[in-house]
């Protein structure tokens, strides 16, 4: 069973030759348990530098797959006016 103090969950999709990564937290800490409302500066600095990297993370994975997308329909495009001429 995992640990309730754990906030990190990482998931990984195969995505067509490609690795999507998603961060999921929760409002828990990841050492010893704190009293609710506490946070220093650098805890709360760490985590807005965390969220910054991995939303700037999350728009590169998304402008790649947005980019394997376009090659995927231009090549069924392509194949498309293969068929259609193949028939007429």
């Amino acid at each position: 069973m995992l640990s309730s103090s754990r906030s990190l969950v990482t998931r990984s999709i195969k995505i067509n030759k490609g690795l999507l990564c998603c961060r999921f937290y929760t409002d828990g800490s990841l050492g010893s348990q704190r009293p609710i409302g506490s946070g220093d500066s650098f805890t709360k600095r760490e985590k807005v530098n965390e969220d910054y990297y991995v939303k700037q993370h999350e728009k590169e994975l998304l402008k790649t797959l947005k980019k394997q997308l376009k090659e995927q329909r231009d090549k069924l495009d392509h194949m498309e006016d293969t068929l259609n001429k193949l028939h007429e």
